[in-house]
């Protein structure tokens, strides 16, 4: 017999991480992106309509997490058969309009099973991360973007969103943040801008700082002359100097960006899966 599963919702950012703290740092790159989205929140930098802050337990320890920021889908994260199936009893109750889900293949492959609901778009994502750094070329000179570039870094992310079938809220507002915390960076050759890097922030897990690298974008016109390498190469050799272990999220489907990634010492943690229902 199976054990039972309880799932409980946190009242806010604060509490889901203090109550979640010793499961994500027995998996830290798997939870990470939970981490840092419960934490930008926590800390104020972030809002979003409403939360879903949901946590499983089994054998009274956390067996797994599921947040949702709306309106953006679920995240999950790593998790056993058991809390999966309760986490797709209980939002399907709590929050039947959820319509968007990601994390571990294998869980969203377990997901997709225990539920009624039809799948309409799926991606493929793959998580590095960056313990032995091998520097590529240089090309060019890499800034921070400030403020005076906002326009030039809202048009190229406008372009990167269209191109990566992202979901944006509040897109104005996330570049001015990031720009205000210098968390974008430009690689400018001969005088102009030709690419964009950015960084989602150094957070501490109590065992490690952990930061994710991107968005990274090249215009159409001036990809394929290793810029997308540089820029990537400078911010991960700036993280891992500041003491954090760059991780990154990319598209399976980008054969392109994940050759880039492994020359420069990314090496493969886990493959996500997003998938889209009705």
């Amino acid at each position: 017999m199976s054990n039972r599963v309880e799932i409980r919702r946190a009242t806010d950012a604060a509490e889901f991480l203090l109550l979640s703290q010793d499961f994500r740092a027995s998996d830290l790159i798997r939870t990470s992106l939970i981490t840092s989205i419960a934490t930008s929140v926590a800390l104020g930098k972030r809002a979003y309509e409403s939360y879903y802050w949901l946590l499983a337990y089994e054998n009274a320890s956390v067996s797994g997490l599921a947040i949702r920021t709306v309106p953006f889908g679920y995240v999950f994260s790593p998790m056993n058969e058991n809390s999966c199936r309760a986490f797709a009893i209980t939002i399907s109750s709590i929050d039947p309009e959820a319509n968007e889900f990601s994390g571990p293949k294998t869980v969203i492959d377990q997901l997709e099973t225990f539920s009624e609901f039809t799948v309409v778009e799926e991606e493929g994502e793959l998580i590095y991360e960056n313990r032995n750094f091998t520097p590529a070329s240089s090309v060019g000179e890499v800034r921070f973007a400030s403020l005076d570039d906002f326009e030039l870094v809202f048009k190229w992310m406008q372009a990167f969103i269209e191109e990566t079938h992202l979901r944006n809220f509040d897109l104005e507002g996330v570049v001015r943040n990031a720009l205000a915390a210098n968390r974008y960076e430009l690689l400018i050759v001969d005088g102009v801008p030709v690419s964009l890097g950015g960084n989602s922030g150094t957070y501490s897990t109590g065992e490690i700082d952990i930061a994710r690298v991107g968005p990274i974008y090249t215009p159409p016109a001036e990809r394929k002359k290793g810029y997308a390498s540089t820029i990537t190469s400078v911010i991960t050799a700036r993280l891992l100097s500041e003491g954090a272990l760059p991780t990154l999220y990319t598209q399976a489907s980008n054969p392109t960006s994940n050759k880039i990634y492994q020359k420069i010492g990314y090496t493969l943690v886990d493959e996500n899966r997003k998938i889209t229902v009705q």
